[in-house]
């Protein structure tokens, strides 16, 4: 993909995320900020979730992060016994709680935009979007980690923002 730069994003120390989700919800005038994501085992820890896999895209100035479960990248990998997260952890999940602390940090000058991707089995994955959807971008960080040529991208919810899905 001409203009794009992927990689794992190891999450910097640095910034304050609690700061950053009451700050972001003071903004987006929503008085509640009960959850927000915090640097955890080398990821993105939420609620009761493991780590979220964070990887970084940029597409003409444009930031993407794509979080995806250790677990279900996993159970990709031939002869691996991964622990089952809880069914339809994806639809459950606070987008707005998880992903505004994270558009809004320093590491991402002009705001990101936040791709949660639960993959439900071999080639196939569905996608929830905070921000621009970008699935050409989510297709290529799944065949990164699988090695899978061809993905089946399904929008689950729209947050903020077009959602999107593609065949890739």
């Amino acid at each position: 993909m001409d203009g794009l730069l992927l990689e794992p994003w190891l999450p910097p120390g640095g910034a304050d995320l609690a700061r950053l989700a009451m700050e972001a919800a003071d903004e987006a005038g929503d008085g509640r900020c009960d959850a927000w994501p915090e640097f955890r085992g080398g990821g993105v820890g939420f609620g009761d979730l493991p780590p979220f896999l964070p990887w970084h895209g940029e597409r003409s100035g444009r930031h993407h992060l794509v979080l995806l479960q250790a677990r279900e990248v996993g159970a990709l990998v031939p002869g691996a016994r991964p622990r089952p997260l809880p069914e339809d952890w994806l639809a459950g999940l606070d987008l707005e709680m998880l992903a505004r602390p994270l558009a809004r940090h320093p590491a991402f000058p002009g705001g990101a935009s936040i791709h949660v991707v639960a993959i439900p089995g071999p080639g196939r994955a569905r996608v929830r979007t905070r921000g621009e959807a970008d699935p050409d971008l989510v297709a290529r960080v799944l065949q990164r980690l699988s090695g899978l040529e061809v993905w089946e991208l399904e929008g689950v919810s729209p947050g903020p923002g077009p959602q999107g899905s593609a065949r890739r």
